[in-house]
């Protein structure tokens, strides 16, 4: 419906710039031309990305080695909906059912990604530790309704997170019990997942015993923004908070975007960047302007924040700036906090690294995460 609303505002364009000067309507059919390619993809849509991926994981050879998950992970794959009416991906990772689950960790992914094949495989350390993984792909990522990365209300994506863990705690984890007490759970949040689950924790703090932050997305730079007047600008051209304009629908964010090579080590690039779902272009104008929202409050609110966490970054990280994980660490009222820096590791900690610095990730923050659980259960 979108597209071919602003097809029918480009051809009525078109048709008075023709009756101007026609020059000037061939530059911008032209123009037009080499930017459709940018703007607008056939993975846009929820139904082609579902379509895409699923020809994708039975066809491509790519993902052949990770079809099959460790032995003794238990998957459940399904839909949930939302109070909005859409269709949200979510995916529950499960020790066998004769092993105790020592604790659930409910994970809130990145700007433009997923819980992708690749990325469940990795997770499956955590499952063989006895810890149950919840996932839930937003509006507009993975398989999930919505524009495929455009995000133009962060309250409701909040509201999605912590209605669908909150549920799901409650009802799918609610029989498993120790000898102590309920199984603690605990947030994990990846790059923009970092304010996704500082958000959440903070919507429902009583149902988490503490935040995992992997590269966190949760204060922005003073020297990162671009001049007020283009904050102004694009803020009017976005839209209010809560809609999005023809032109906030548009990736044409004054940013960089996000270069893969600043994130993925080079083995692992092909098999990343052919995942049909990718978004691979600048922020849309609408999700830029709730992003930015979104870090300037967490920076304003980082002396407020208690809960017990642990920051883990990769001092070569150039996407999410250390020294800003660094400042949460120290911002932060919490008594109960870690900060990690891995020396020579990019952004993506949890999937683009060499297999044995992963390795290392999980290592700490099972280790964190199991020396916390335990203590709950000694002391419910």
């Amino acid at each position: 419906m979108f597209t071919t609303t602003f097809v029918f505002l480009c051809g009525t364009v078109v048709v008075i710039l023709a009756h101007i000067w026609i020059p000037l309507a061939l530059v911008t059919v032209w123009c037009g031309a080499r930017l459709q390619r940018y703007c607008f993809r056939i993975n846009d849509r929820a139904c082609q990305r579902r379509r895409l991926l699923r020809d994708f994981v039975r066809k491509d050879h790519l993902t052949a080695p990770l079809r099959q998950l460790v032995p003794g992970v238990h998957v459940e794959e399904s839909y949930w909906v939302n109070r909005r009416g859409m269709s949200l991906f979510t995916c529950i990772l499960t020790p066998p059912k004769d092993q105790p689950i020592e604790a659930v960790v409910c994970y809130c992914h990145g700007y433009d990604d997923c819980p992708t094949l690749s990325k469940k495989r990795e997770f499956s350390r955590m499952v063989r530790k006895n810890i149950a993984v919840v996932m839930i792909e937003y509006e507009g990522h993975g398989r999930s309704d919505g524009t495929l990365g455009l995000i133009t209300d962060w309250d409701k994506l909040i509201d999605d997170t912590s209605g669908f863990f909150e549920q799901t705690l409650k009802k799918r984890f609610g029989h498993y019990h120790s000898s102590t007490g309920s199984i603690p759970a605990f947030l994990m949040g990846e790059s923009m997942g970092g304010a996704v689950a500082y958000f959440t924790y903070n919507r429902i703090p009583k149902l988490f015993k503490g935040v995992s932050f992997v590269c966190p997305m949760c204060k922005i730079g003073d020297d990162c923004l671009p001049p007020q007047w283009v904050i102004n600008l694009f803020r009017i051209l976005s839209g209010p908070k809560g809609t999005t304009t023809t032109l906030g629908y548009l990736p044409i964010a004054p940013s960089q975007g996000v270069a893969m090579d600043w994130s993925i080590r080079p083995h692992k690039q092909a098999m990343i960047s052919a995942f049909p779902v990718n978004y691979g272009r600048k922020p849309r104008l609408a999700t830029a302007r709730e992003l930015l929202d979104v870090t300037i409050h967490i920076s304003n609110d980082l002396h407020n924040f208690d809960a017990p966490f642990l920051v883990q970054h990769g001092s070569l990280d150039r996407v999410t700036d250390p020294k800003l994980s660094a400042a949460l660490y120290e911002g932060s009222k919490s008594q109960d906090k870690t900060f990690k820096l891995y020396d020579g590791m990019l952004h993506s900690l949890l999937l683009g690294e060499f297999d044995e610095n992963i390795d290392v990730v999980f290592q700490d923050v099972i280790h964190w995460i199991l020396e916390r659980s335990q203590a709950t259960k000694a002391n419910p």
